[in-house]
Formats: structure tokens, sequence, C-alpha cells
């Protein structure tokens, strides 16, 4: 979700239904060599508003120390509901860097960054991880070390390393879990429709969802489940009414940026929700300016 889960968009995730958002990933050693407040990874993480709150940072790292002292800049600076330890990343770029999901590999050293963390805070601490490297009951080991260790929630995405983004969840071994640890459990992975919202829900007995993937081109997606949640219904979202988020959030970037450029991402996938036909598609991966994503929108 990097170069996503930014200011704007969690904004629109926020008024679209979402009850807590979400950081970009950002760097504990960034955080620390930072000259002042204007620093990348801080801003990655201090631009939010009121409407954003419950509001929690997310950063990674591997060494204790770093991360200890990353978090207590955090806590002083930002102020956040909570703050999370990325132990899910899959991506090669992470995993080359020695963080994310590989960490797994080294549950000690994981251990000793949220027992550091936890002696520098007073916000709760969370932690972000896959079932595993390669078996997805691995979890089952080493999440009752975490818990003892002081975290204060665990969110597990039901996929392995191994798995990346395209293996079945594996939520029978979150149901599991459940009887291994006692801290809150939030279940995250394949959640793309409310159908898939309530089907998971009902197997794991977990109530906090967390959907990343599965909103990007659909931030309606969290009404949509709490509304069929709710009734067992299904919210018809009309195309005027997400047209409209569209808009708005492509202005809000184009105020914010001056340029659609980083948009263009977020934007093909509304498109491939709107099932715009591909000749469309094509002219709109190049997209720079509001003018140009309401000429696209026309022709739907």
């Amino acid at each position: 979700m990097c170069g996503i889960t930014d200011r704007i968009t969690r904004k629109i995730a926020k008024e679209n239904g979402a009850d807590v958002t979400w950081s970009e990933m950002v760097s504990s050693e960034g955080l620390i060599r930072q000259t002042g407040e204007n620093g990348k990874s801080l801003s990655l993480a201090e631009k939010f508003s009121e409407e954003e709150k419950p509001y929690w940072v997310q950063i990674f790292g591997n060494n204790p120390d770093v991360m200890a002292r990353a978090a207590e800049i955090v806590e002083e600076k930002i102020k956040p509901s909570g703050i999370d330890i990325n132990l899910g990343c899959p991506v090669p770029k992470a995993k080359k860097a020695g963080y994310g999901a590989v960490q797994i590999a080294d549950i000690p050293s994981v251990v000793k960054i949220v027992k550091a963390i936890k002696k520098k805070i007073t916000l709760p601490l969370s932690l972000k991880t896959r079932l595993g490297l390669r078996e997805p009951e691995e979890i089952l080991a080493f999440a009752p070390r975490l818990e003892k260790a002081g975290l204060d929630q665990l969110v597990v995405h039901a996929r392995t390393l191994t798995g990346m983004f395209s293996a079945e969840p594996d939520w029978q071994v979150v149901k599991k879990l459940k009887e291994k640890i006692s801290i809150p459990i939030v279940y995250n992975g394949g959640i793309n429709s409310p159908e898939k919202a309530l089907f998971y829900r009902q197997k794991t007995g977990l109530d906090d969802l967390m959907i990343g993937r599965g909103a990007i081109g659909r931030p309606w997606l969290f009404a949509e489940i709490k509304h069929f949640l709710k009734t067992g219904e299904k919210l018809s979202v009309p195309l005027v009414r997400k047209k409209e988020i569209i808009i708005k959030q492509a202005r809000m970037m184009e105020e914010s940026k001056g340029s659609l450029v980083s948009f263009r991402g977020q934007f093909l996938a509304y498109l491939k929700e709107l099932r715009a036909p591909r000749k469309l598609r094509v002219e709109a991966s190049q997209i720079r300016s509001l003018a140009e994503v309401k000429g696209a929108l026309d022709k739907i």
C-alpha cells in the first residue's frame, strides 16, 4: 500500500465508512536521520487531519534501538492513536533490506524490538504480520512470544510470505490463533466484497477487519460492508456517486501536488472497477489534470 494510503486517500476512505486509518509504511531509520520536521519519513506519517482519526502510524526496521527511538518520535511529534510494526510486507525490496515479512525468520530480534518500543512509548503497540514464511501455522508458535513481550494488538494477513497476494487466505489458522493469545486480533487478507467480509468474520470469529488492496479503486467498499453486515442486504452505490468520489479525490490530489501523475494508478483501478473499456483505460493512463479525469468519466 506504499504510495496509496496517503492523507487524501485516507480521508476518502474515512468518508466512505472506514473506522480507522493507517499510515503508509514509515522508515525508522529515515525518522531518525531526518534533520527537521519536514523530513520525508516524518511527512509520510504526520500529514493527517481530524477527519482521519482514529489514526495509526506504521513503522518498519530491524534495529531495536532505532525502532524504539522512531516510535518515540512518532508519539512525541505526531500523537497518533497507536503505533504499528510492519512484519507483513512481502515485496523483494523489503526482503533484500531485511524488513517486513522476512523478519519472521528471526522472532527473537522481533521480540527485542517490541520490548524496546514498549519501554519508550505509552501508546498502544500493534504488529502486522503474515502467518509465516512458508508454513501457515508458524504464527501459532511466535504470536504468544510477541504477546508476552508486551504487544497490545496483532494484525494478521492470512497468507505466508511465499503466498504473497495470490494464495488463498488461511482463515483456519487465524481461528486457531484466537485460542493461543488473548490480545485483540485484526483479520486481513482477501476481503474484496461484503460477502467475503462476512465469511471471514464468521469463520474466524473476529469482529475487526482490515482492508487494503480490496479498497483500491473502490473506497465505497467500507460502506458496502458495514451495510451488508448490519442488514444482510447489498448497498447499491449509484454511478453518479462513484464519479463524485473519484472527482473529489482527484481535485484534492491536484490541489495538493499540482499534478495527477501520482494518481494514475488509483484512477486506473477506479476505471477497472467501473468496467471502463480498455481503450479508455489506456488513454487515462496518461492523465495529468482534473479536467482529464472528468473527461474520461464522462465517457462512462
